[in-house]
């Protein structure tokens, strides 16, 4: 019997982790001549895939699985379990795959004959204090946690835990080699013209984009995992609904409707909406005309781009990181039962009204005779704007 311990490891390229070799199966194979109006809807669940341009006008669908210590009992009960369908009609294609498991990039399974437990070992926890502070972060080093997320070490992921199997003669646990452990990778990916319209439906699934993707997208997903390059498209409709991670290198154009997504990191965006409640979203960079409104969540903004020309922020009950713009800039916030915190020294707060009329809390004219990066407009109700490495001397300079 096994109990299959998934962990999503973003790892795209093959990896020998010992010396044994893989058990190659292939699952799908499929190579479709691709035209203009074609359009394309893909329906996972419970899968891993990267999707990729296609450079030959063709859309590829290559799917396969690695076994390691599989016995060939274990890989058909596995292989039985993956439903996969296609269809096609005319300029429709239709693909829909279905497992009964997660299945991540790669996936760990042991013995369960007695029982097994995990220990993290010479595992560091930070815990915060009262020393700690929020600084700026450059868009490179956002940009580097973003392609560490997708590139980790399995091997080193294996050496923070030690394995521990059950003694039944006096109910304590020994520990064992991790050597026990057999591995199953999945090697999912899909090439689509860039001319393609392409609609996804996922459901704890996890979608990796490589490179830059020009298709006009539409995305739902529900759980799971969204990371991608570069997605540059004005009519992008992506939504994601209580997905662990959101990672973006650089989004162009679009909207974005993000809800209860746990952890996000952007690079970069521009010419993008933003509808976002519940959720955490750290940015880069902020360029030209992106607009954010939202409920209840909250946002680090580190960096502008020096043309980013019209900021506008929309939120209630939110938490806002502020960096301002290094460029020369305009900014403007209004807003009713908001609080300022600026530093660790110094507090504005904005009472409320009984009409819930909105007040100017903070204007900055920019400077004359200078090139204007952009104007920041923020409207926030019943918020907190936190503004870093910045005084009082400089929000009203």
């Amino acid at each position: 019997m096994k109990k299959l311990l998934t962990f999503l490891l973003i790892f795209i390229t093959s990896v020998c982790l010992y010396s044994q070799d893989f058990d190659y199966r292939n699952i799908l194979k499929k190579s479709i001549p691709a035209t203009k109006d074609m359009s394309v809807v893909f329906n996972f669940k419970n899968t891993t895939v990267r999707i990729e341009e296609s450079n030959d006008g063709k859309l590829h669908l290559n799917y396969a699985l690695e076994f390691k210590g599989y016995s060939r009992k274990q890989i058909a009960e596995t292989l039985e379990k993956i439903s996969i369908k296609t269809a096609q009609s005319n300029n429709h294609i239709t693909l829909e795959v279905n497992s009964n498991k997660a299945i991540q990039l790669i996936n760990y399974s042991v013995d369960n004959e007695d029982k097994l437990l995990f220990k993290p070992s010479n595992t560091s926890i930070k815990t915060k204090t009262n020393n700690d502070s929020v600084v700026r972060i450059s868009k490179d080093s956002l940009l580097k946690v973003i392609q560490r997320n997708r590139t980790p070490n399995p091997e080193q992921f294996l050496q923070h835990f030690t394995f521990f199997k059950g003694n039944g003669r006096n109910n304590m646990f020994n520990e064992v080699s991790s050597k026990r452990v057999d591995i199953m990778k999945s090697k999912f990916i899909i090439k689509i013209p860039p001319f393609i319209r392409l609609n996804i439906n996922a459901e704890n699934s996890n979608i990796y984009f490589g490179g830059e993707i020009q298709n006009e997208l539409s995305i739902n997903q529900t759980k799971g995992k969204l990371n991608v390059e570069e997605l540059r498209n004005l009519y992008n409709n992506i939504k994601l609904d209580n997905v662990l991670s959101f990672d973006a290198e650089s989004i162009v154009g679009g909207t974005y409707n993000l809800k209860s997504v746990y952890d996000s990191n952007i690079a970069s965006i521009s010419q993008t909406e933003i509808k976002s409640e519940f959720s955490k979203i750290k940015i880069g960079e902020i360029g030209k005309l992106t607009k954010i409104t939202d409920f209840n969540s909250e946002y680090w903004f580190y960096n502008w781009s020096t043309n980013f020309e019209r900021f506008n922020l929309f939120s209630e009950y939110s938490k806002i990181h502020l960096f301002y713009p290094k460029a020369n800039h305009s900014m403007k916030v209004i807003g009713n039962n908001t609080k300022n915190i600026i530093g660790q020294n110094f507090v504005a707060n904005l009472q409320p009204t009984k009409t819930g009329k909105k007040y100017t809390m903070i204007t900055r004219d920019p400077h004359p005779g200078e090139a204007l990066s952009g104007d920041i407009y923020f409207d926030i109700v019943h918020g907190i704007i936190y503004t870093h490495e910045d005084s009082i001397k400089t929000i009203n300079k």
